[in-house]
């Protein structure tokens, strides 16, 4: 798979993955954190178990178990302390801290391969970030309490599953591995509904008709690929892609719920698009021009021929 097409299936799913934030206000509602989590991802795993039963037969080793059981492990901290932190703070507030992924890959990034990232990156990380705060936020007088700690600890989270997906889906098939992975996840956080919650098996038709929609939309199409997108693109991008979430939960919210998209959300909306379309556009200009501009490879010695006679000899 090119690169491109790579981070256009990234962009996609992270796109369609934007309307679990209305989907999940409307389940928890009636319906408790883990116990939503363990339903939504227990579908999941088994209606791609079985589509891809003959894949996952052939492919399925030890190690495509144990890089599972980090990606599913971490995945399932980033998802329950999101929709618990959403049951205590405001859903504008929860956008803001669990999209300062953005900046958290970045510097992990550079922990991880002791360099500072490029000019541009940068850039366009700030330009992000101050999207993402003037998008969300709205004007919210932020308090630092438990709800924003456990929220800041999803995006952490998160921030730490894009580095370990772009390392370990290219060590096995990554369709297999994003699969298997739901499958650790619905177990996690079955255990912690039982274990922390009290189950409510779901009897409202909207119960369900968020439950599909978080299944078929945010899980199957929205989490299956991006490991697979991931393996042909850096962790970087993956993390500044990701706000492309809030940009369209807003629009969503806006659309759907009427809710305000004002001057800041505008500017904001701008400075996101921009410090993507950037990253997109210039930093490939720069990529070729690297390739372009590469040192030709001299022939080895030994191989060239003088007067029919092979030189060096």
């Amino acid at each position: 798979m090119k690169r491109s097409h790579a981070e256009l299936l990234l962009m996609t799913v992270i796109i369609l993955r934007s309307t679990s934030y209305l989907c999940s206000k409307v389940g928890l509602d009636s319906l408790p954190p883990l116990e939503l989590l363990a339903i939504r991802f227990s579908l999941a795993f088994v209606i791609l178990a079985v589509i891809f039963r003959k894949r996952i037969g052939m492919t399925l080793t030890r190690q495509v178990l144990h890089n599972a059981v980090i990606m599913g492990g971490l995945l399932s901290a980033c998802m329950s302390c999101e929709l618990i932190s959403l049951t205590m703070i405001n859903s504008s507030t929860a956008a803001f801290l669990e999209n300062t992924a953005v900046v958290w890959v970045l510097l992990l990034g550079a922990l991880r391969h002791r360099r500072l990232p490029n000019k541009l990156t940068g850039a366009c990380t700030l330009a992000i970030f101050c999207g993402i705060a003037l998008l969300t936020l709205r004007g919210t007088a932020f308090q630092f309490s438990l709800g924003e700690g456990i929220c800041l600890c999803a995006s952490l989270f998160y921030a730490v599953w894009l580095l370990a997906t772009n390392t370990l889906s290219r060590q096995s098939d990554p369709l297999v591995l994003g699969i298997v992975q739901f499958g650790v996840l619905a177990c996690f956080t079955g255990i912690g509904a039982v274990l922390f919650e009290t189950p409510v098996l779901p009897a409202q038709p909207i119960e369900w008709e968020v439950i599909l929609v978080l299944t078929f939309v945010c899980t199957i199409f929205g989490f299956t690929f991006q490991p697979v997108a991931q393996r042909y693109t850096t962790a970087e991008k993956a993390g500044l892609f990701s706000a492309l979430n809030p940009l369209v939960a807003a629009i969503l919210g806006w659309l759907v719920l009427q809710e305000e998209m004002g001057l800041p959300q505008i500017a904001g909306s701008t400075l996101i698009l921009t410090g993507i379309i950037l990253l997109q556009t210039v930093g490939k200009e720069k990529e070729g021009t690297a390739k372009n501009t590469a040192t030709p490879k001299l022939p080895k010695i030994g191989t060239a021929k003088v007067n029919g006679q092979p030189s060096g000899q």
